[in-house]
């Protein structure tokens, strides 16, 4: 239930951190991003109740909408000849913070 409701509060918002990275800059919303979902990953370590459990998964998963934004980022700091080989480095972060952690 909490992964299916990660991904729906994900999916609800990653527009919204487009708009709004529009509006206010990449830097800040992926700053937002960050520290939010750091602290939605402490609130899901210190619950005691599984409704916490879900709503902190629920956080996190709002906050972690913030992937087109990267993308879209990516595609402004690179160019024709390296924008495969930035665009390749997304999945191999994602599978070496996922074994990480």
């Amino acid at each position: 239930m909490q992964e299916s409701l990660f991904f729906l509060a994900e999916s609800l918002v990653i527009l919204q951190w487009g708009r709004l990275s529009d509006r206010v800059g990449r830097k800040p919303v992926l700053m937002m991003g960050v520290f939010g979902l750091a602290l939605s990953m402490i609130c899901f370590g210190l619950s005691k109740t599984f409704w916490a459990l879900v709503i902190s998964r629920a956080l996190a998963g709002a906050l972690n909408g913030n992937i087109g934004v990267v993308k879209s980022m990516l595609g402004e700091l690179t160019d024709d000849s390296n924008m495969p080989q930035a665009f390749s480095f997304l999945p191999i972060c994602w599978a070496g913070g996922t074994s990480i952690g």
